[in-house]
């Protein structure tokens, strides 16, 4: 992995969603949210559902148009609208032909049978990408091509003929796989990649991702729910919480030493295979629900269900900054 070399870096990055009768912003998805990725690194990305996990990777790829911010890939900015001194964006966006991008940057959704095309083959999902982007000499090198990434993803050269309901959830998913390596693209983000598949068929998923980051020298984006496997494959882990994220730092440290209560809260549920283990542990549970996203609380998003919570933190929003060296975490209970 290269220390020094950053393929992507979003500042304040925002994604609102209005909503038809209603006054204001509407649903803040994703807020201020700000981070770097290294080339050729894997930074995880966890947090409950409908924290904005997967609105931020399709806000990233501009599958969905930002509300403000800014996205610098590979030192060019493929989307900036600063905001103003009240907080919102000022003026429109610059606009920018993503065209070019979209072969650089790929996604694999997460469910694999909703995202492939059932009228088309596998040949002709994978040969798609290939169409759009001209990367086809001719017809022969096209189908070379297919069967090269059907064989990659371990998938047999015949499959090209068959359609996606003819396989089952893990093969399916190696199909989207296949696809976004069409265009051989230099980051990838990866949502919810195994969620949807058997147990059996997860770690071969992962290792799969993981032989081909390697090998195609990938950088990714990996959001998901466990804990476990964003540990196994990610060199640092990313936490959101109501659209915000709360924490980043190296997977190891973040797992041995968490600052932020809602990544102990998050890491206190995760299963442990020792029983005596597990029954030595105390589990962190957070009292009330999750507010809604179309009117979050005031100050630190988080207030409402910390253990911890003071009257500072009801009334001013933390700022995100780095309180040990690759560590960062909004909290005011850490200025202490």
């Amino acid at each position: 992995m290269s220390e020094d070399k950053i393929l992507l870096e979003i500042q304040n990055l925002r994604k609102y969603f209005p909503v038809k009768g209603v006054k204001g912003p509407g649903v803040q998805a994703v807020q201020d949210v700000s981070f770097a990725i290294k080339k050729g690194e894997t930074l995880g990305l966890v947090g409950e559902s409908g924290c904005g996990k997967t609105t931020l990777g399709r806000t990233i790829l501009r599958l969905y148009e930002p509300t403000g911010g800014s996205i610098v890939y590979d030192g060019e900015t493929i989307y900036e609208n600063p905001l103003g001194p009240d907080g919102h964006p000022i003026g429109k966006a610059k606009a920018v032909n993503m065209l070019p991008y979209r072969r650089k940057m790929q996604i694999i959704f997460q469910d694999p049978s909703a995202s492939l095309d059932p009228r088309m083959t596998v040949g002709e999902i994978i040969g798609e990408a290939i169409d759009i982007h001209k990367l086809a000499s001719s017809k022969q090198d096209r189908s070379d091509m297919i069967k090269e990434l059907l064989r990659k993803v371990g998938l047999n050269t015949e499959h090209a003929n068959r359609y996606p309901h003819e396989f089952s959830g893990g093969q399916q998913q190696r199909v989207g796989i296949a696809r976004a390596l069409a265009v051989k693209p230099e980051f990838i983000v990866c949502d919810e990649p195994i969620s949807a598949l058997d147990v059996s068929i997860q770690s071969q998923v992962v290792n799969m991702l993981e032989d081909m980051q390697e090998e195609l020298g990938l950088t990714y984006l990996f959001i998901a729910h466990d804990l476990s496997v964003v540990r196994h494959i990610s060199n640092r882990i990313g936490v959101m919480y109501l659209g915000s994220m709360v924490e980043l730092g190296e997977s190891y440290e973040l797992n041995r030493h968490p600052i932020h209560p809602y990544t102990q809260t998050l890491l206190s549920a995760v299963p442990v295979p020792d029983p005596e283990l597990s029954r030595s542990r105390s589990r962190i549970v957070l009292e009330g629900d999750i507010p809604s996203p179309m009117n979050p609380p005031s100050g630190c998003r988080f207030h409402t269900r910390c253990p911890y919570a003071t009257e500072k933190c009801s009334q001013v929003a933390p700022v995100f900054k780095e309180h040990e060296p690759g560590h960062w975490a909004a909290c005011h209970l850490l200025d202490k």
